[in-house]
């Protein structure tokens, strides 16, 4: 349900909807206990536990740790493909395409122009440089990681950005597309792309949801199409749609030593060269939608079909 205890305003440039969130302290991070007792309770596979959630060179998300977050503007909803285009016309950059990936039959995009009816949904292949660059011509910024966990999870720490239980229609996410529970590794890869790599042309060895379907049109939806995706401050879609970068530079050691007080990452792009990426996506099993998981990318990769943003402003 919409909440409407909170400002909200247009950004002048975009005319994307903004909400302000309130100054306000949080417990960043999961427990590792806390965490198992999930994964058992919903009998997702370990292996997804093993390499996303404890991270393979430090504590990826395990660590909890009390956070302040100044107040700020976020946008209620991801950035679509209709306000990148106006990006785009602004500023001469390309279409967020990749062409290992992307054949006029696959992408949202054709001689550079959006494709007629898709403007409302999220932009996504956006690279963490494209992004970057939106934000500025916005008059904004990225959301920190701290930021945006704070946005999806709120004061109450919720697993979830609609509460502490899974609700397999909630958000738009592979367990959705599907019609599935997904529990095994194995038996979500073999419905997303066939288990195999892609050929040389985009397609895929076996029948599988990316060999017979437009990724970037039809993966991600309006966001309001699910509108229990929304968070205690009313932000929409950081459950499902598309993953989100964020502005830090990715260390998975990083919380031990963060700031108690916004912060910021990482200052060292040398010795941590990704960039982190928030929430859950179309593409991604329920696990993914929790608003403490930790991903991350080059800050160059369009060669996915799931990868947007939302912006931010200081307030």
């Amino acid at each position: 349900m919409e909440n409407t205890e909170f400002r909200r305003d247009l950004n002048a440039c975009d005319n994307a909807r903004m909400i302000l969130i309130p100054e306000g302290t949080f417990l960043m991070g999961s427990d590792r206990k806390e965490v198992q007792a999930l994964w058992k309770k919903m009998g997702w596979d370990q292996r997804w536990f093993n390499s996303q959630v404890e991270a393979k060179h430090g504590v990826g998300e395990l660590h909890v740790h009390e956070v302040e977050i100044s107040s700020l503007w976020i946008y209620e909803e991801p950035v679509t493909i209709g306000q990148y285009y106006t990006f785009m016309q602004d500023t001469k950059r390309e279409a967020p395409v990749d062409p290992d990936i992307h054949r006029q039959w696959n992408s949202a995009w054709k001689d550079g122009m959006p494709i007629p009816g898709s403007e409302g949904l999220p932009v996504s292949s956006v690279s963490w440089e494209d992004a970057v660059a939106y934000s500025s011509w916005a008059g904004c910024r990225l959301p920190t990681e701290a930021e945006w966990e704070y946005a999806a999870r709120g004061p109450s720490n919720l697993i979830f950005p609609w509460g502490n239980e899974w609700q397999e229609d909630s958000c738009r996410c592979a367990n959705q597309l599907a019609g599935r529970h997904f529990t095994d590794h194995d038996d979500f890869k073999m419905w997303l792309n066939g288990n195999g790599s892609r050929r040389p042309d985009g397609t895929y060895p076996r029948p599988c949801w990316l060999s017979q379907h437009v990724a970037q049109l039809e993966g991600p939806t309006a966001p309001l199409e699910f509108p229990n995706d929304r968070s205690w401050c009313g932000v929409v879609g950081m459950g499902g749609q598309v993953r989100e970068w964020c502005s830090d530079l990715y260390d998975p050691n990083y919380y031990p030593q963060s700031t108690r007080r916004d912060p910021k990452g990482p200052d060292d792009p040398t010795k941590h060269p990704y960039r982190s990426i928030r929430g859950g996506a179309w593409l991604g099993p329920a696990y993914q939608c929790r608003g403490a998981q930790r991903l991350a990318n080059p800050p160059g990769t369009r060669n996915t079909n799931d990868h947007g943003f939302r912006c931010v402003r200081t307030a």
